[in-house]
């Protein structure tokens, strides 16, 4: 009779318990859901918004650097007409021994 009284709470406990995480299981895919069709939402607005200021400011930018507005103080104050070269990739050359590391000659054990 005891016996039989466990069982039954212990099976109360347990729906209980299975109905609970149902419940959490839900709240979290509809959760899930109701973000995703809120960012889904909010995109669709703003997404171009963003893009076209974007889009602008690219264009601003590309306008101030090819039409004299950048910083080209240097090119503005040569004279018309003469040609200059100006390496502006000079690189330190290192010796290439120290860049590869230490070299291990392995032998073959038969």
């Amino acid at each position: 009779m005891i016996f039989a009284q466990f069982l039954y709470i212990e099976n109360l406990v347990f729906k209980i318990v299975i109905q609970k995480i149902m419940v959490g299981l839900l709240k979290t895919i509809f959760v899930i859901i109701l973000f995703y069709y809120l960012f889904k939402y909010i995109g669709r607005l703003l997404l171009p918004v963003l893009l076209k200021k974007g889009v602008e400011k690219m264009q601003q930018n590309q306008y101030r650097q090819y039409n004299g507005g950048g910083d080209n103080n240097y090119q503005n104050q040569q004279e018309k007409g003469k040609v200059t070269i100006t390496n502006s990739a000079q690189k330190k050359r290192t010796n290439p021994s120290q860049d590869q590391g230490e070299y291990v000659d392995f032998e073959e054990i038969k």
